[in-house]
């Protein structure tokens, strides 16, 4: 029943982390999601949540290595005693042992995937933000610049005269300007920062998920093997 529980939450998770790197959701679209007031309660508490699952796994996993080595040394003590082996009680231990080892497997891509899990929300998180923040960046740029302009057309004088007339207008615009060009130069250099972690957290995925599918084809043809034999 543990086990079937394990594998459960390891293909929710598969689940989640492939909905999340699907490019039909952009990162304002799980911004809005996670905004929501369950979301928000439950997030509240996260780094709670986080740690429950993370002991759970790690438990599960010295279970499975406790399996394996408690198998393995039993196994070892019939191969010592060659009188007392028999062919089904060999079959048995193998069968035994191969089900100690999948879910040594399963349990140990649950924990790795539920790593890749909570990075990926933090980093859909803070891309979010960034765009968020650089979108108001950008439209306080442009609102300065219209101001400016708006400025400059309505005065009919020339620039040395405009520069006398509103000397401390122009130097504000100027330092604002300034300001918000390099405010807008270090957000977008973060948002690509940003942007390349996603793309090598999908890529991480992806290369998981496909070992694991190797894995589980590799644990099904030893299966089929034993009980063949």
């Amino acid at each position: 029943m543990l086990w079937h529980i394990v594998v459960t939450f390891l293909y929710s998770e598969m689940f989640v982390v492939l909905l999340m790197i699907l490019p039909f959701f952009s990162s304002q679209t799980w911004s809005k999601f996670f905004k929501f007031s369950i979301i928000q309660k439950i997030s509240e508490k996260s780094s709670f949540y986080f740690r429950l699952f993370l002991v759970m796994l790690v438990c599960v996993l010295a279970e499975a290595l406790r399996n394996i080595w408690v198998l393995r040394q039993a196994y070892n003590s019939i191969k010592d005693h060659p009188h007392e082996m028999r062919p089904e009680t060999e079959s048995l231990y193998l069968m035994r042992m191969f089900r100690a080892q999948r879910n040594f497997y399963i349990t140990g891509f649950s924990l790795f995937v539920w790593f890749v899990l909570h990075r990926l929300v933090s980093l859909l998180s803070e891309h979010a933000k960034m765009q968020a923040s650089e979108e108001a960046s950008i439209k306080q740029a442009q609102s300065a610049t219209a101001a400016a302009q708006r400025l400059l057309d309505q005065s009919k004088v020339t620039d040395s005269d405009t520069e006398d007339i509103y000397p401390d207008t122009m130097e504000a615009l100027k330092d604002e300007l300034a300001k918000l060009t390099k405010k807008f130069e270090s957000e977008e250099k973060a948002h690509q920062k940003t942007k390349q972690d996603l793309e090598t957290l999908k890529k991480q995925t992806l290369q998981t998920n496909t070992e694991y599918d190797r894995v589980t084809q590799e644990c099904q043809k030893l299966q089929v093997s034993y009980k063949e034999r």
